[in-house]
């Protein structure tokens, strides 16, 4: 497995980059990223010299939509896509970043999956849409974490009867619970039959990064994080 790191940029971008010659990044850099902007993603990708290839980006609605080998431009109601060739791009404030890769091909899928999207199983979804076949290595991405995720008994009634929920929920202050969405995650893709050593998370908190948006802290008017993932086909043409 891949040992993800990131590594900050005085332009605030992390990027890691693997061994087959793909590479993610995410950024909390305050472009506007909650409607398709061109002209900002590629100013990115090309100061970084990391692809020349118009993107696909999502405009989320919290579903398990998924869109298989997209074009360029944005897809409305859509929260993830599976990839072979083109950039894709998400946008998160709190949620999941999820990279599920195919080990032995060009194909991975980008997900958004805040408790929504977990409750759906977006990532089963993707799974599925590639194939139960496949070898999978898995990436969660910073979001808020557990210490900073306090849920209601609403929360906790829409999730009642999942396999090993309530091993992640632990009881707050007046009433309320706090629960961990991301190790969560990791359980249900070991029980899809992932290895937990091809699941890497990256545990850092959204919620109490300076270096992240999070609607959380933020409120009214947050900003979004980019996270961008480019198969090694589209950095070909890169000087």
């Amino acid at each position: 497995m891949v040992d993800l790191r990131f590594f900050k940029e005085n332009d605030g971008l992390y990027l890691h980059e693997f061994s087959d010659g793909s590479a993610i990044i995410m950024t909390g850099l305050k472009y506007d990223f909650r409607r398709y902007n061109y002209f900002n993603t590629v100013k990115i990708l090309r100061h970084f010299k990391l692809s020349q290839m118009p993107l696909a980006k999502t405009r989320q609605k919290h579903t398990k939509n998924i869109i298989s080998l997209p074009s360029a431009g944005e897809y409305v109601n859509v929260d993830g896509f599976i990839t072979s060739k083109r950039p894709v791009m998400i946008v998160t404030a709190d949620c999941i970043p999820i990279l599920i890769k195919d080990k032995n091909s060009d194909t991975a899928a980008l997900l958004h999956s805040g408790w929504r999207g977990v409750n759906k199983r977006i990532y089963v979804e993707a799974i599925n849409k590639i194939g139960r076949d496949k070898d999978y290595e898995v990436y969660l991405l910073p979001s808020i974490q557990k210490k900073s995720f306090q849920v209601s008994d609403d929360f906790v009634e829409k999730f009642k009867g999942r396999f090993f929920f309530d091993r992640f929920l632990s009881n707050d202050i007046g009433g309320k619970y706090k629960f961990d969405l991301v190790r969560f995650v990791k359980r249900e893709l070991i029980e899809l039959g992932i290895n937990g050593k091809d699941i890497t998370i990256v545990y850092e908190d959204t919620f109490t990064s300076d270096l992240f948006h999070s609607y959380r802290r933020e409120g009214e008017g947050y900003g979004l994080n980019a996270i961008i993932y480019l198969p090694q086909k589209s950095r070909e043409k890169c000087d």
